[in-house]
């Protein structure tokens, strides 16, 4: 197990741009006004990505999936494994 804020650390040491390496992560989509979400996304090689500035202030990263480019905006609350350690709340 991993304490969240230490997750939340190591997840912002590892941008695409500065080539620290990947992670895992498991996370929960939401999106509250468009009513969708609640799909499980399992993603083996990610990186921490910049988010759009509407974003930013919702306590959310932008994570990106390397092996396909795609990027998501999530939420921290949302992110329940890093690097298959299952997260605690403390």
């Amino acid at each position: 197990m991993i304490a969240f804020k230490e997750a939340i650390r190591e997840i912002d040491k590892r941008d695409f741009r500065d080539g620290n390496g990947s992670f895992a992560l498991v996370f929960m989509t939401c999106d509250v006004n468009r009513k969708t979400g609640g799909e499980l996304i399992s993603l083996v090689n990610a990186c921490k990505c910049g988010l759009p500035p509407n974003c930013k202030t919702h306590d959310m990263r932008g994570i990106k999936d390397l092996e396909t480019g795609k990027k998501y905006a999530v939420h921290n609350r949302l992110i329940f494994q890093y690097n298959k350690q299952e997260i605690y709340w403390v």
